[in-house]
């Protein structure tokens, strides 16, 4: 395993993000000491050092990321703030676990508003809700489930008739949806970049300074190639490579996702869309195609699915392009300006890695499909822990971060590859 993912593919969110609100790349160069140093500059790793910043005045923080400001996992999720567990794609838990999943979703909705709005971050943030949508008779089933729990919750949406998904999507494929109105669209890439770059002066951020190794010690020693960085405190906040630096291999689990970008837009093809300037759609299957149309004049599609290892870009452009096509067949064409991976850690139960793992090392991983707001929520609690601030979602968090141990190969394989051919029976039924 490397100690960071290096993508085929630049993410497509970056590549459109302007100068302006760039967080500029600075490469560590010479020795540093500092109070703590926090080692993946995602949205856990921001807010890590944000709330550090709060809690520790003064004390340096050091926040490393491996690749550029918004090429990690970050700036790669399709830009989906849902603050309700049950619109997930991934809705498993009930009764506590479920109320506390909400907590943790809507904390971080809470928090990065304030951010935002405090720091003037620039993001294209559109609370408008989103589309649930479902392709198959299999999904129709999950999505009268979905309806049957928001409606004892009393939660409100609006069911579409074909002519309203036609109209407000400009889908034919889909054959049942609804609006729900739990959720802020966001550009990923200008998010991360906004949150980094608004940064406390007191955290030094570092890209493209991947973390080579870590030698334990009073302080613990980080290697980034020929420099090091002393630190009394680690926090890696790493995703899939966390098992690089010996901590969640038997918990977590690695899978990519894929999502394409067109060229802009002319106002023909826009209107082919659907009637509103912007709207995103995510499925009930959880193989099925996510979807956004995008202020920018273009438009996300975000589908497949790969364990352990990115496919390569030849064939990710080919699943792209004939799953965009099945769904908007009438686009003048299907091609992408970009197309990347995206790579999400997972845990069999979907609770995150959370906490210490040694002395003076912590960690927060598996952010399970649900990266902006889980992770902002937990690397602010992460913070809180480490600086003895109690409350009741800590509480709950330390109580609920359980993730089950998981076989090793080739029995892992095994698993994920029946549950794989399990959810696409199901799509083909």
């Amino acid at each position: 395993m490397r100690p960071y993912t290096a993508y085929y593919s630049v993410s497509g969110w970056n590549q459109i993000q302007t100068d302006s609100g760039r967080c500029h790349d600075k490469v560590l160069e010479g020795n540093q000491r500092a109070k703590f140093a926090i080692v993946g500059a995602g949205f856990a790793g921001a807010a890590t050092a944000r709330r550090l910043a709060e809690l520790y005045p003064g004390e340096e923080i050091i926040l490393l990321d491996a690749l550029p400001a918004g090429e990690g996992a970050a700036g790669r999720s399709s830009g989906f703030m849902l603050d309700r567990v049950e619109t997930k794609i991934d809705a498993r838990n009930t009764g506590p676990q479920a109320d506390w999943q909400t907590a943790i979703l809507q904390a971080g909705l809470g928090w990065l508003k304030q951010t935002t709005s405090g720091h003037g971050i620039d993001c294209d943030w559109h609370d408008i809700g989103h589309y649930k949508t479902s392709t198959t008779l299999q999904g129709a089933r999950e999505l009268d489930g979905l309806l049957a729990r928001l409606d004892s919750k009393g939660i409100s949406y609006r069911r579409l008739s074909s002519q309203d998904i036609g109209d407000e999507m400009g889908t034919a494929h889909c054959t049942n949806g609804v609006w729900l109105p739990n959720c802020v669209l966001v550009q990923p890439a200008r998010l991360i970049h906004g949150l980094l770059s608004t940064l406390p002066e007191q955290v030094k951020v570092y890209t493209k300074s991947p973390v080579d190794r870590i030698a334990m010690g009073n302080p613990h020693t980080l290697h980034v190639g020929p420099h090091e960085i002393k630190a009394d405190v680690v926090i890696l906040c790493t995703n899939v490579t966390l098992p690089f630096f010996g901590y969640g291999g038997d918990r977590q689990l690695t899978v990519y996702t894929y999502a394409g970008m067109t060229p802009e837009l002319d106002d023909v093809e826009m209107a082919k869309l659907g009637m509103g300037a912007t709207w995103g759609a995510t499925p009930v299957e959880r193989l099925g195609a996510t979807t956004r149309k995008l202020t920018s004049r273009r438009f996300l599609f975000r589908t497949g699915f790969s364990y352990k290892n990115e496919l390569p870009p030849a064939e990710i452009g080919t699943v792209l392009r004939e799953m965009y096509s099945k769904h908007f067949p009438q686009m003048k064409n299907h091609t992408f300006e970009y197309s990347w991976g995206g790579a999400l850690s997972m845990t069999r139960n979907g609770d995150p890695i959370f906490g210490k793992m040694a002395r003076n090392v912590y960690a927060l991983s598996a952010c399970n499909a649900s990266g902006i707001l889980k992770m902002t929520a937990l690397g602010k609690l992460l913070a809180e822990s480490i600086k003895g601030v109690d409350s009741a979602l800590l509480q709950d968090t330390e109580r609920f971060s359980k993730p089950s141990w998981i076989p090793p190969e080739p029995l892992r394989s095994i698993g994920v590859s029946f549950n794989l051919s399990r959810m696409k029976k199901a799509m083909r039924s």
